[in-house]
């Protein structure tokens, strides 16, 4: 016997991971509540509003409705351009967990320690500062640092964390919000950069999708930018949607 009966993956994919909050919301409509989540960048973010019991509809609405500009602090490009100072705010106004051992449902976050090169897990502690670091994009946002080291967004390695579900899970569910299809207007250099990006995380969840026995990706989400703040509710929808495919495809 293992340990969970079900056991969830959440990738990571900027304000895509919505579509995590409506998938989760089609899966307890049927009755599944894991019982351990492993989360990676947006992925930690769902995960630990879920895990600290918080309605999935409810928690959309609460970051919906926060402004980018409340989100992030625009600092001097020295380690990265943006400081997630109001994002920070906004978690700690948000949870009621403020250590992982308070959570209702144990969670794993995924971050990269950029000075030992490590694929980090944290799972106990504080947890603030792990989803920072799990959700720091390189560059664009500085590095998170805990305990003397830096740490950057897991999705660089590794975003679709599953591995540390498969010995403790009797079923486990991955959701990717990050899908791809054919796209032939990338012309700026921002859009390539972009469109590379989203090819490796794309890549992290192919590979390990056979070890889900259910996988959900929204495909509609691609049509939506990672820091799309207005089209929340309709990324939401998307994940609901496909997530009721995919369990009417499993009965």
């Amino acid at each position: 016997m293992k340990k969970h009966k079900y056991g969830l993956v959440l990738s990571g994919g900027g304000t895509r991971g919505f579509a995590h909050l409506g998938a989760i919301k089609a899966l307890e409509e049927n009755g599944i509540k894991p019982g351990i989540i492993s989360g990676v960048s947006a992925g930690s973010i769902v995960g630990a509003l879920y895990a600290d019991g918080q309605d999935p509809e409810k928690a959309m609405e609460m970051l919906a409705n926060k402004k980018l500009w409340r989100f992030i602090k625009i600092i001097f490009p020295k380690k990265g351009l943006l400081k997630m100072t109001g994002f920070e705010r906004t978690l700690q106004g948000s949870l009621k967990a403020k250590r992982f051992e308070d959570l209702e449902i144990p969670l794993l976050v995924h971050a990269v320690n950029l000075n030992t090169v490590e694929y980090t897990r944290f799972d106990k502690g504080e947890l603030i500062q792990a989803i920072k670091a799990s959700s720091s994009i390189p560059v664009v946002f500085q590095p998170v640092e805990i305990d003397g080291h830096q740490y950057v967004d897991g999705g660089v390695v590794n975003n679709f964390p599953v591995e540390p579900l498969v010995d403790t899970c009797e079923k486990i569910i991955g959701i990717n919000v990050n899908p791809l299809g054919e796209d032939y207007n990338i012309k700026k250099l921002s859009a390539i950069a972009i469109r590379s990006f989203h090819l490796s995380m794309r890549n992290h969840a192919e590979t390990r999708r056979d070890q889900c026995h259910m996988y959900i990706e929204p495909d509609e989400v691609q049509y939506y930018g990672i820091l799309d703040l207005k089209s929340a509710s309709k990324v939401f929808e998307a994940g609901y949607r496909a997530a009721k495919k995919a369990l009417a495809e499993m009965d």
